[in-house]
């Protein structure tokens, strides 16, 4: 087990989840997408951002989010475990549904015209008129924490099993990943991805999605064993620059042999077979080497900490939980601007992070109550605003966690 602060699986963090700002403004300029509020004018550079960081920025979440349940879970038994992340998870879930997701439906449907009317004469439409996209009702973004509760119960049983024995599995483990062993983790996600994507494309709503569910539950173990090994980390640092290489060559490869990051082929193709492995084995080497190349970099660079860490790090759940609502009312209202594409990208997420966090300083972070809705860590005295005791607060915790 990593004893000591690892400042730059904390960085990695943020990176990660800072991503899915621009990620998801990038939608609205590129063709077809959810939020599907769309520019007039499109863009291939931001169109192949897209298909790029979508193979693997996923799997990078879940993994980190695997490295926090192994810090979080290290002090807490199953039942304080359990309760410690239903608090955390299905709070901010419930208020996400409620609260922050219908304002993100309502400006879609108002752009497409299937709505006319104020919020509060949609709101009730939310909830009774059908599923979205046809309809209304979504978890939207949320479903990731749907998937990471999951992952957390599913995994109890799996990290009793890693621990038994005095760590007995969790060392066969990172043994195997010393050296070039570190991609051997490659093969099971390689299994997984042959035998479920054919069938499972996937969408996460958990019905259709067992591809990706398993890939996910993958890295998000993965992500525990890491946790309870420093030598793995040090072993990626090492290894960037070839696991970079990896990830480049594998992406080039997916464009030159199959035109993009997605295989599309005809059922009646005689290669069809052929094709379909050589594209599962090329996009999970390229997810995999694409993580290695982050936590490797993320290790050479960024192991160090200062105040901006510790209050960024603090402000990246309810950034997650906010983002796309905060995304998709400014695109609704600037894509109709007879302004440049990248003018409107860049003050998309520009004002989407100066919004976000104005709100979580002044709205959220001095309150026990808003911290609880919003999945943020209680303040160590209760009932004081966070702003009034910053001199008690220290960034001491272990948690890497989502």
């Amino acid at each position: 087990m990593i004893n000591s602060r690892r400042f730059d699986l904390d960085w990695l963090r943020i990176i990660a989840f800072g991503i899915l700002i621009y990620f998801h403004t990038a939608i609205f300029f590129i063709p077809g997408g959810i939020p599907m509020i769309q520019n007039r004018e499109t863009s291939e550079v931001l169109q192949n951002f897209v298909s790029i960081s979508h193979q693997f920025r996923l799997a990078l979440l879940f993994f980190i989010s695997g490295v926090g349940v192994a810090f979080a879970k290290k002090r807490r038994s199953n039942r304080e475990f359990l309760k410690e992340r239903s608090r955390k998870l299905l709070i901010p879930l419930v208020v996400g549904i409620l609260l922050v997701v219908p304002p993100m439906i309502y400006a879609e449907k108002l752009f497409l015209a299937e709505f006319t009317g104020s919020f509060i004469e949609f709101y009730p439409h939310f909830f009774t008129d059908g599923v979205y996209p046809a309809g209304n009702l979504t978890w939207h973004h949320f479903w990731f924490i749907v998937y990471l509760y999951l992952f957390c119960l599913l995994g109890m049983k799996a990290f009793s099993w890693l621990t038994a024995n005095n760590n007995q599995k969790l060392t066969q483990l990172a043994l195997r990943g010393r050296g070039y062993g570190i991609y051997e983790f490659i093969i099971p996600l390689t299994i997984v991805e042959i035998s479920l994507r054919a069938i499972f494309p996937g969408f996460p709503d958990l019905i259709h999605d067992w591809a990706n569910f398993f890939h996910w539950f993958l890295i998000f173990l993965a992500g525990f064993v890491f946790a309870n090994d420093e030598q793995l980390l040090d072993n990626a640092c090492e290894l960037r620059f070839f696991s970079l290489f990896g990830a480049v060559a594998t992406t080039c490869g997916l464009y030159l042999i199959f035109g993009g990051m997605n295989l599309e082929a005809n059922i009646d193709d005689s290669y069809i077979i052929i094709k379909y492995l050589s594209y599962c084995v090329i996009k999970i080497t390229m997810v995999w080497c694409s993580i290695l190349a982050c936590l490797g970099f993320a290790a050479r660079y960024l192991r160090f900490s200062n105040s901006l860490l510790s209050y960024i790090n603090e402000a990246v759940y309810p950034l997650f939980i906010l983002h796309l609502t905060i995304i998709t009312l400014l695109g609704y209202w600037v894509v109709e601007f007879e302004i440049g594409l990248w003018t409107k990208y860049f003050f998309i997420t520009t004002a989407t992070i100066v919004s976000i966090m104005a709100f979580y300083h002044f709205a959220i972070r001095p309150y026990n109550l808003m911290r609880l809705l919003f999945g943020v860590k209680e303040l160590p005295v209760k009932g004081l605003p966070a702003m009034k005791n910053t001199n008690h607060i220290k960034y001491q915790t272990t948690d890497h966690d989502q």
